[in-house]
């Protein structure tokens, strides 16, 4: 999906590209953020920090289960 009111370049994650994503996004743009956050700690941390300040349904506590679930083991990469 193209977000339009966000430039995302390579490897750069913030909360705004997060909330556009579980406010706009379609099914493949959430499964290809379940993705990166399992590989990349940039997008990992951006969605932990985007959890506290999203209205979103059901999709923050999905990705906080999510991270709490895979970051076991993990230490502190994630």
């Amino acid at each position: 999906m193209e977000h339009r009111h966000i430039n995302i370049k390579d490897n750069e994650w913030n909360i705004a590209v997060v909330h556009s994503i579980w406010e706009r996004g379609l099914e493949q743009d959430i499964r290809a953020l379940i993705r990166e956050v399992k590989i990349n700690p940039k997008a990992a941390d951006a969605v932990r920090r985007a959890i506290p300040y999203s209205k979103v349904y059901g999709w923050p506590k999905f990705f906080r289960l999510y991270i709490e679930k895979i970051s076991v083991g993990l230490g502190d990469r994630l």
